[in-house]
């Protein structure tokens, strides 16, 4: 029985340009503009103030304004070596200053509460439950723009059981069990 159904391939790098795959960042803003309620956002890294990350975060606050949206973002958070750069972070908490009831960022610890050694190493958002965008793309100009990235827009099945897997995550963070 099939998981989902592949929408659609996003690439980065000129190599890749072709191949049925559209524009990568072109993929991720048009998917994160169509959420009618929820997004849900997981990344490795998010990046410096560059062009394409202001339009992102352009992105986010816009749909903010249009309640009920709710935006959930959990990023990894470098202990060593920093993962999000300080324009990230004061974007996300203004984020939740403004939206205190609908903007909810999150840190992954990568020493947790269980004394285990990890990192938050997926890149997946999800959009209403319903569609899920899948791949390499951490959110910087680099994975957007010039890296050899794929993502892969699918729906189904798949794109709630990813949310549910997403919603769990914030859930132990939450709990300081992840």
């Amino acid at each position: 029985m099939p998981l989902g159904t592949v929408e659609s391939i996003g690439a980065s790098g000129s190599a890749w340009a072709g191949f049925r795959a559209a524009d990568l960042s072109e993929i991720l803003f048009d998917e994160i503009k169509r959420a009618n309620r929820s997004i849900q956002i997981c990344s490795f890294s998010v990046g410096h103030k560059t062009p394409i990350l202001e339009k992102f975060f352009k992105i986010l606050d816009d749909q903010l304004e249009n309640p009920p949206m709710k935006i959930s973002v959990i990023v990894n958070d470098g202990a060593e070596t920093p993962t999000v750069t300080p324009y990230a972070r004061g974007r996300l908490a203004d984020l939740e200053r403004r939206f205190p009831d609908q903007f909810f960022p999150q840190y992954f610890s990568q020493d947790n509460a269980m004394g285990k050694y990890g990192i938050l190493h997926a890149k997946v958002t999800v959009v209403d439950g319903k569609t899920a965008l899948v791949g390499s793309a951490n959110l910087s100009s680099g994975a957007l723009e010039s890296n050899y990235e794929i993502i892969l827009k699918i729906s189904g099945q798949v794109a709630a059981d990813l949310s549910a897997m997403l919603s769990r995550l914030s859930s132990m963070i939450r709990e300081d069990r992840a």
